[in-house]
């Protein structure tokens, strides 16, 4: 039967049903009817409605197995397992696959999980008509549980009898993918393509792996075969523009954010996502154009704001900056990274007090920010108080002593304070990661004894051009 006309029957069935209840007599129904109604108030969120369906249906069929299995469906959805196997226990078809799947389920959730595999494990060896489906609906319940080892372990071995079922491929791309294991997908991914190159779906999955491995290039071509199998759909156009930006691919990102609002309609969010790959692309005008019609028809999106306030500071216009400073903190003054935009543009307007303030409000909003911490090392290292900045930056280290430049600061440090075997230490490590990080550690210690430097430093720790 066509979906159109099954969907068609089963609103005639809701009306029916639905009618009846609110005239006083439920009138007659079969088993599948009733089985269907139950099912559906089930995936409505409405287990009561569901449960009056399996109570009217066991009075019109007394110890009808499909309708008790219902009941115990119903039970597991609202966590009452113990009800649930009692009902499990007293049906004279308890052994069958239906029943045996709903026994593992009540088994996983009430710390029986072994014996619940072992069960799981025994139908796949008695069964002999479906063995795809059947694994089918055992790894739905894994995944149900986030038991995607086990799922792949059942699918592989479902996989040596009929290598070629792509709804198993696909079940186990998936579930390499919740396991991480984005290479594993990557391959069932592209040994689905062979089997069927024109499913979009599966060019978009694929795409979804090699985005979540960091390769853009590979996940932009991907997302295109998606395009070209179905023009239409707006996730792959979006996924492909984020695959650009992410891929500093920043002009092509612009313009497929733009294809996308084409295609769809436009809107502030996506604007600002325009707007952002400009800045990225150092096109500040452009973005702050596309910020701004963002911001004019939403005035509560404090990206948009921002994003201008950024490009402005960019652009060395700090006062226009400070002023869409202010107007994103009146949006939301509780967001700890707008705190240190604020703090990076005071550096530049030479307020070191108030860069410092600023830094600490975003501290007081999120302490977990060893950038943060760092940066007031910086200016506590400027500021000639050396002990404060080392201190500074050792907190920084226990958070992620991988942060940019933090071996580099503590060579500097030490150094003044005249800790030469610690220093030489932290500048090998500085130098393993950064090729100039000798010349810079030569540049500002020479310049804050006074030494002449012939090829341009910069001054201070707190120097943008650092």
């Amino acid at each position: 039967m066509p979906i159109e006309d099954k969907n068609a029957d089963m609103e005639r069935l809701i009306e029916r049903y639905e009618k009846s209840l609110s005239e006083g007599h439920p009138g007659y129904y079969d088993v599948d009817e009733l089985e269907d109604l139950s099912e559906y108030y089930l995936t409505q969120g409405k287990q009561k409605e569901s449960g009056a369906v399996i109570e009217m249906g066991l009075k019109l069929h007394p110890n009808n197995s499909t309708l008790l299995l219902k009941r115990v469906t119903l039970f597991v959805e609202v966590g009452d397992y113990q009800r649930a196997l009692h009902i499990l226990e007293r049906l004279p078809e308890k052994e069958n696959a239906d029943a045996l799947l709903l026994r593992a389920e009540i088994y996983f959730h009430t710390n029986r999980k072994q014996e619940g595999i072992s069960i799981l494990r025994q139908l796949m060896q008695e069964e002999v008509s479906d063995k795809p489906q059947l694994c089918l609906d055992i790894t739905s319940l894994l995944s149900e549980m986030s038991w995607f080892t086990i799922s792949i372990e059942f699918l592989l071995e479902t996989l040596k009898d009929d290598p070629d079922n792509l709804e198993l491929l696909e079940e186990l791309a998936y579930s390499y993918e919740q396991e991480k294991h984005y290479e594993k997908a990557i391959d069932i991914y592209n040994k689905m393509l062979d089997i069927d190159p024109y499913k979009s779906e599966t060019w978009f999955n694929l795409g979804q792996a090699w985005f979540n491995l960091e390769n853009f290039s590979e996940a932009v071509e991907a997302f295109e075969f998606s395009l070209t199998v179905n023009p239409d759909d707006l996730i792959a156009m979006m996924q492909k523009a984020h695959a650009l930006f992410q891929g500093s691919r920043f002009l092509e990102a612009a313009k497929a954010y733009q294809e996308y609002m084409e295609a769809d309609e436009i809107s502030d969010y996506v604007l600002v996502y325009v707007a952002e790959s400009y800045e990225k692309a150092g096109l500040y005008d452009e973005a702050i154009k596309h910020y701004a019609d963002s911001f004019q028809r939403n005035p509560q999106n404090q990206d948009a704001c921002t994003g201008i306030a950024i490009c402005l500071m960019e652009k060395r216009e700090f006062q226009k900056s400070l002023s869409w400073f202010d107007k994103s903190l009146k949006i939301n003054e509780e967001d700890p990274e707008l705190w240190v935009y604020v703090a990076e543009l005071m550096l530049q307007m030479d307020m070191k007090h108030e860069a410092i303030t600023s830094y600490m409000r975003s501290l007081a909003l999120k302490s977990d920010q060893p950038d943060v911490l760092v940066a007031l090392g910086n200016i506590s290292f400027d500021n000639e108080d050396y002990e404060k900045a080392l201190d500074l930056y050792l907190m920084a280290s226990t958070m992620d002593p991988d942060v940019p430049g933090l071996n580099l600061f503590f060579a500097l440090t030490y150094a003044k304070l005249e800790k030469k075997e610690l220093a030489a230490e932290y500048l090998k490590k500085a130098k393993l990661s950064d090729e100039n990080a000798e010349r810079i550690y030569h540049r500002i210690l020479s310049q804050e004894d006074g030494s002449s430097q012939p090829d341009g430093p910069a001054s201070t720790l707190t120097d943008p051009e650092l």
